[in-house]
């Protein structure tokens, strides 16, 4: 396992696998290329708002609502809930480059603004 995670330093690539406090979540997301989300099972997931707003194309898994909230090959990717779906996609995310991403992200990005939330309430 040590020598796995020294190739993966290499290549500036690190694995935290523990809770992120609030107070870090900024850090963590401005140093992301993009934002993995490998759920098995999933209704949504609150990450995704956060990887809209600071503009970090996803990749997520096939389940509950996530695909819906990241139309594929738009703002990120859908891939199958299982580690070979997930190393394709995040394989082609580095083939097609963050910048593929960003326009489109940009502009889904404008559906979850509050000022289109609040004047779709204020309209019913």
């Amino acid at each position: 396992m040590v020598s796995y995670l020294a190739r993966f330093h290499r290549f500036s690539i690190y694995l935290h696998t523990s809770f992120i406090p609030d107070s870090k979540v900024r850090d963590y997301l401005c140093a992301a290329d993009c934002v993995v989300q490998p759920y098995r099972n999933a209704t949504q997931s609150g990450v995704t708002p956060l990887a809209y707003h600071f503009e970090k194309p996803m990749i997520v898994t096939n389940v509950g609502g996530l695909p819906q909230m990241v139309p594929h090959d738009k703002v990120g990717l859908v891939c199958e809930p299982n580690p070979s779906g997930i190393a394709d996609a995040i394989l082609e995310f580095y083939k097609k480059g963050e910048s593929y991403f960003l326009p489109q992200l940009r502009e889904e990005k404008k559906k979850y603004d509050w000022s289109n939330l609040t004047s779709a309430l204020k309209s019913l």
